[in-house]
């Protein structure tokens, strides 16, 4: 396809040589995080065939499956300190952990693609500050940069309040961005406008299950091989989480109960081997639940052990609740049991009518993770992800809450409730979030921000957009640029001069007109680039020293290794310099060991590490020194100090302790599910258009756009349709589609249009009546027909992002079938 970069196969790869330089990191990608090691060496010096010649240790030609074979997407040229050097980036074949023996995904395998070269697909890096003159994008210097968005920062906050001033942010891009970003947003502004890349504010996705007890990453990978039955709930872990199943879940033999509207991998393995697959009609997962955990409760299957001992049997202890969500929707043992038995839509007649899973499937799937086996429970787990909660936020995962409650999966090996993982675990709080200043509601109780709505609505006038692409990322993604583009380039004036003064009067004569000036942090440009009038260019994984949390909380450095690009700098620095530009105290910081030394007393609940960071300063040793001893090991948090030395948590809540001090169990408003799949579900002209990740893909696929390797399976948006849908639109794969809607509800909760095109994929992955596509693709999003209306959960405001709908129309034939593959996905 045009645009597309050419792959040049390469015939060898040069060995390292025995004195090359190792650094040890994790994957960028996926919430695994596999460990890898990169070797580094000058360009012009090789290591030899034999053993004793090379770093890797091994004797060549080697096997492939060695696991110390470097493939040649695992090698690319960098330059560290102004000198060209070769880097190969290889799973660590010593893992102990994650990925034990060098595993890896055909993502993680080719990180060395994702290199900043400047002969390469990746040359086009952001490399030095540009503002926009006159239309276009000039160079800037660093100070000019910094003098107007302290400049804007302060007229913003003074002129129009605090709630003026936003930020969108990633959450996973390393806990010492993230430190110095809400601190300076939290504490030195004030402001609770602050929203994660993936959500409309700050706050949980898990609001049901936190309220039931259970922390959202509660389980160590360990739970996914040593459970009997896993119930895997929203999430394809093959295909997003590969190394997690094929290490850990699948080894295991845990019979599968896979819950998903599509016949994924995942499920085709499921029914392969013993398990099931439930097969729901998008929107109705409370009730799947409900019925399971009903007729458990009328089988007696129920831990009475755990219930009894763990669970709030005290209507007192409810009413006293320090958290109002907790006691608004708390409910003791007697008072849950009341509720589902007295609901006649949980039988398993009535729950298969609504959700179209079989009877008999309902009834095995409450045997296998319930009926005694030899006079005990089953060792069963409940692994779940967006599917669940991006969709009916509170109650879905109520009800989850309640099933994992009820059959205690909590706290012990191979029974335990958690989140698998969309990303890596890099959210860090500098500062307490204003919560009393958001001005969203739910009956009378302070929630967090609904920071996307009040931008649409026009009350955001400048905002820091760092690290992701707010654009594509957001439902009614079409709409979202619809109101940048009349916020920032159809209300003036337009900066016309480069020189900081002349720009800052003209931005704030926008403001004053009503109009909105974002700046915008990148690695690459995006969708949102088009209307930043300022955008600085970020060093990334490879180019600091960073730290974070994989999805079963093992805490790991992130070794630098080469130089960013031209003056690209991290956003630490970034933030750090308006900050001390803006006069606030405590931005001097010298490096990242800095800041993560700054962060570690305040890390807490199971990112705690602030037992080690006193650990490490009493030994006089830096905590990124003492993380970068652990290569790709690191530890598990909480941590805790035992006999002088650091000790990790395997899982969360063997002490039976959860939050809120017991579990208990919540109420599932069933009434308020079904009117918001009448208000966001498909009429009788319609589709669900289900949206979500692919194997080969990551999110917004800013490094696989530049990888040939990846991009080639997938050159263009693709639409998974029943071979039944399929029939009746006369479409075959490799024919274009259009999917659009003129019932996108949108932030501010009125409605628009929206559409993609993508190339049909005919598969029985899905069933008729629903669709599925990739949600960020550039340029055709599959969040262009998914809704924005997070007020539409209210108790807890999210965009139910897998509520997309839309008519499927031909729009013509391609050659595509001779350029990509339309396989089935799914065969096991």
């Amino acid at each position: 396809m045009a645009g597309m970069p050419a792959e040049s196969p390469k015939t060898q790869v040069p060995l390292p040589p025995v004195d090359a330089k190792v650094t040890t990191t994790a994957c960028e990608y996926c919430p695994v995080a596999c460990g890898y090691k990169v070797y580094t060496w000058p360009v012009g010096i090789e290591g030899g065939p034999a053993a004793s010649e090379n770093a890797l240790g091994i004797d060549f030609p080697a096997p492939i499956l060695s696991g110390r074979w470097p493939s040649p997407n695992m090698h690319s040229t960098v330059t560290i300190d102004g000198i060209l050097q070769h880097a190969i980036v290889l799973p660590d074949p010593d893992a102990e952990h994650v990925n034990v023996g060098g595993n890896h995904s055909v993502r993680g395998g080719t990180l060395a693609l994702k290199l900043y070269r400047p002969d390469g697909p990746t040359r086009d890096r952001l490399q030095h500050p540009m503002l926009r003159v006159n239309g276009t994008l000039q160079t800037i210097s660093w100070d000019a940069a910094i003098e107007i968005i302290a400049e804007m920062i302060g007229y913003t906050v003074e002129e129009f309040g605090e709630l003026a001033m936003g930020f969108k942010h990633y959450s996973y891009e390393y806990f010492e961005n993230n430190y110095v970003i809400t601190k300076f947003a939290y504490d030195a502004i004030g402001t609770p406008n602050v929203a994660p890349h993936h959500n409309t504010g700050h706050g949980t996705d898990t609001p049901g299950l936190d309220d039931t007890g259970v922390d959202a990453f509660s389980a160590s990978y360990e739970d996914y091989k040593e459970c009997d039955v896993a119930m895997v709930i929203g999430s394809d872990p093959y295909e997003t989480k590969t190394v997690a199943f094929t290490q850990w879940l699948q080894p295991g033999g845990a019979k599968i109960i896979q819950v998903d509207p599509r016949k994924t991998f995942t499920a085709a393995y499921a029914e392969a081997n013993g398990g099931l697959h439930l097969q729901l009609l998008p929107g109705t997962d409370a009730w799947v639940y409900g019925a399971i955990a009903r007729h458990i409760l009328e089988q007696g299957w129920q831990d009475a052990d755990f219930i009894r001992d763990h669970v709030v049997q005290d209507r007192v202890e409810i009413d006293e609740d320090s958290a109002w969500r907790r006691r608004r929707f708390g409910l003791t043992w007697d008072e849950w049991q009341e509720a589902v038995l007295g609901n006649d839509e949980l039988t398993l007649e009535a729950a298969s009518e609504i959700t179209t899973v079989p009877v008999e499937k309902l009834r095995q799937a409450a045997e296998m993770l319930a009926a005694p086996v030899d006079g005990g429970m089953p060792k069963a787990s409940i692994l779940y992800e967006k599917g669940l909660y991006w969709s009916h936020n509170y109650e879905n995962t109520a009800a989850l809450g309640n099933l994992s409650a009820l059959i205690g999966a909590r706290g012990r090996p191979g029974r335990a409730t958690s989140r698998m993982g969309g990303h890596q675990r890099g959210g860090a709080s500098g500062a307490s979030y204003p919560k009393d200043k958001s001005p969203t509601e739910f009956e009378g109780n302070k929630v967090e921000m609904d920071c996307d709505r009040w931008m649409m609505e026009g009350n955001t006038r400048m905002v820091w957009s760092i690290g992701n692409d707010w654009i594509n990322g957001s439902g009614a993604s079409q709409y979202v640029a619809q109101r940048f583009r009349e916020m920032t380039r159809e209300i003036g004036p337009q900066i016309t001069s480069a020189i900081p003064a002349n720009a800052i009067a003209a931005l704030k004569e926008r403001l004053d007109n009503d109009g909105l000036f974002i700046v915008q942090s990148e690695i690459y440009t995006n969708s949102t680039t088009e209307y930043a009038d300022l955008v600085l260019p970020a060093a990334t994984w490879g180019e600091e020293d960073f730290s974070r949390n994989n999805a079963e909380r093992r805490f790991r450095l992130y070794g630098k290794f080469m130089d960013p690009p031209g003056e690209a700098k991290p956003d630490w620095w970034a933030v750090a310099q308006v900050a001390q530009q803006m006069g606030f105290d405590g931005y001097d910081y010298a490096d990242t060991n800095e800041i993560i030394e700054a962060y570690a007393p305040r890390s807490s609940g199971r990112k705690d590490f602030s037992a080690l960071g006193e650990w490490t300063a009493s030994k006089g040793i830096k905590l990124h020194d003492w993380l970068r001893e652990q290569g790709t090991s690191g530890i598990q948090t909480p941590v805790v100090i035992e006999n002088d030395e650091p000790v990790g948590t395997d899982r969360l809540h063997t002490d039976m302790s959860f939050k809120g001090g017991k579990s208990r169990f919540v109420i599932v408003d069933f009434d308020a599910v079904k009117e918001r799949n009448e208000l966001l579900g498909p009429n009788d002209d319609e589709v669900w258009v289900l949206t979500g990740r692919a194997n080969h893909l990551w999110q917004s696929l800013y490094d696989d756009l530049r990888k040939p390797h990846l991009i080639q399976r997938y050159p263009v948006a693709f639409l998974e349709i029943s071979p039944e849908d399929a029939d009746k639109w006369d479409v075959v794969s490799g024919d274009m589609v259009a999917v659009e809607s003129d019932r996108v509800r949108t932030q501010d909760l009125g409605t628009s249009f929206g559409g993609f095109t993508a190339v049909a994929y005919v598969t029985d992955e899905v069933t008729e009546g629903q669709v599925f596509s990739f949600f960020h693709y550039p340029g055709s999003p599959g969040n262009s027909v998914t809704t924005g209306d997070a007020a539409s959960t209210p108790q807890n405001p999210r965009q139910p992002f897998k509520f997309g709908r839309g008519t499927v129309t031909k729009i013509g034939s391609t050659n595509l079938a001779d350029v990509m593959s339309f396989v089935p996905r799914n065969i096991v």
